[in-house]
């Protein structure tokens, strides 16, 4: 079969743009799919423009969302539908909301898995499967909805495919190569819903298998894309003594918690391993605040892991959240100057925003706190729910605010004096953005939709 499959561009310019990385699940469903004859392209509009005129002539089109993407991956669908072409969609948010998803594709793909529900799915488009047979698949049959039941998880990540990134249009135009190396994650960050789409215990890759990914595809740098790298931090000792006994140590990047900057043995491997950022999912630097989302972690343990980190040459990137029921309008302030007082490289300043299907977005909309509904602007970047001490259009400013402080010019010539050239580069295109968002016509709209927002009935007594 003629099967493409496409990821839906983010709704709006954002702080990783220019970096074009295509998240991982369609490339592996594409790698199964080919691997047993199917001819199968992979389009993620970031790298290459959609080729229409190719993707209308497919048998089967499949689209993989994320909230912030669902509402152009419903548009693709439709006109796709129109066509007569079958389309099914699967990713975090459709797992959690498959009714709404059904409004617009033939099919729902929920949950793990996507690799064998498609191959099956293929099956029974030829006839030769029951729809209701496929774990995972949602469809509409004598016009009710039919949920089939999860996948259980996958229990041992080295049967699946490695995702063919090769299928990507435009791949070339890759800065860094994506590896991810394991799933789940234990720890119950309310606003997290990484634990509810892959559960909350740990599985991995094994150390050969992801050295043997790596030496095939020969990248000249690595993302990480792991939730947290470091989540059993002897199997990582393992996986890079291994990188740097075979050769294939190169400059890499990753996302860890504080906890593993207390480790000095796996801090030094990473240096030799050539690691050069490590992205810290900080959220707060007021105790209250990380207490609240459960996050497990003390502000002594950001500051002792940042200064741990810098001591072995790597960088720190810095990323927090804003809007919690304990920030009010000073927060971003004092965020801002924690991350510059302690050398943090780079930040990220999310707002806080509600994910379908964790117990959080079911709370605060239970509560009548949420006010936007349309998810386009569930990207972490606009303000969509009522925080408690503060209204939504001021936590919106103090965010961009943050932004400009924490990437001023000054801070950039700083950069440029002291050549520290990796993060020159990224305050080069921060800088820009921090002084670019607010003047897209798309945001300045929200801005103004912001001002007009009434607060009073959105906020709990």
């Amino acid at each position: 079969m003629k099967i493409r499959l496409i990821e839906p561009p983010p709704p709006s310019v954002h702080l990783m743009s220019p970096w074009r990385y295509p998240r991982l699940g369609l490339p592996m469903i594409g790698a199964a799919l080919a691997a047993v004859g199917h001819d199968v392209r992979i389009y993620c509009p970031q790298l290459a423009p959609c080729d229409w005129s190719d993707v209308s002539t497919a048998d089967l089109v499949g689209l993989s969302t994320t909230t912030s993407t669902a509402p152009a991956a419903y548009l693709m669908a439709r006109a796709l539908r129109e066509r007569g072409t079958p389309v099914v969609i699967g990713g975090s948010h459709v797992t959690f909301m498959a009714d709404e998803a059904l409004e617009h594709a033939d099919f729902v793909a929920r949950g793990e898995g996507g690799d064998q529900l498609m191959l099956e799915l293929v099956d029974a488009m030829r006839g030769t499967r029951d729809l209701a047979s496929i774990a995972g698949l949602s469809f509409v049959r004598d016009g009710r909805p039919v949920h089939n039941a999860l996948r259980p998880p996958v229990k041992d990540l080295d049967t699946a495919p490695i995702p063919d990134l090769t299928l990507v249009a435009g791949h070339e135009r890759m800065r860094s190569t994506p590896i991810l190396t394991s799933l789940g994650c234990p720890f119950g960050c309310t606003f997290c819903s990484v634990t509810a789409m892959f559960g909350r215990r740990y599985r991995f890759r094994s150390t050969e298998n992801v050295v043997d990914e790596i030496e095939q595809k020969r990248p000249s740098h690595i993302f990480f894309y792991d939730d947290n790298f470091a989540a059993d931090r002897a199997r990582l000792k393992r996986l890079l003594r291994r990188m740097i006994a075979r050769g294939v140590a190169v400059p890499w990047q990753a996302q860890v918690r504080t906890d593993a900057a207390r480790d000095e043995e796996l801090l030094e491997l990473m240096r030799l391993s050539r690691c050069e950022t490590l992205g810290l999912g900080l959220e707060s630097v007021d105790q209250a605040t990380l207490d609240a989302l459960h996050k497990s972690q003390s502000v002594a343990d950001i500051e002792a892991a940042v200064d741990a980190i810098h001591r072995h040459g790597i960088r720190v990137h810095g990323m927090f959240v804003f809007g919690a029921d304990t920030d009010d309008e000073h927060t971003m302030r004092r965020t801002v100057d924690f991350a510059i007082s302690h050398g943090i490289d780079t930040v990220m300043l999310n707002v806080l925003t509600p994910a379908p299907g964790t117990g959080w977005f079911d709370e605060v909309d239970g509560e009548g706190r949420i006010f936007e509904k349309r998810w386009q602007f569930y990207d972490g970047q606009h303000v969509v729910l009522t925080p408690l001490h503060m209204e939504p259009a001021a936590l919106q400013a103090a965010v961009l605010e943050g932004y400009a402080r924490f990437y001023s010019t000054g801070r950039w010539a700083r950069c440029l004096i002291e050549r520290r050239w990796l993060t020159l580069r990224d305050h080069t295109w921060c800088w820009w953005f921090a002084r670019r968002w607010a003047k897209d016509r798309r945001n300045a709209a929200y801005l103004r939709h912001l001002d007009g927002v009434a607060v009073g009935a959105s906020r709990p007594a």
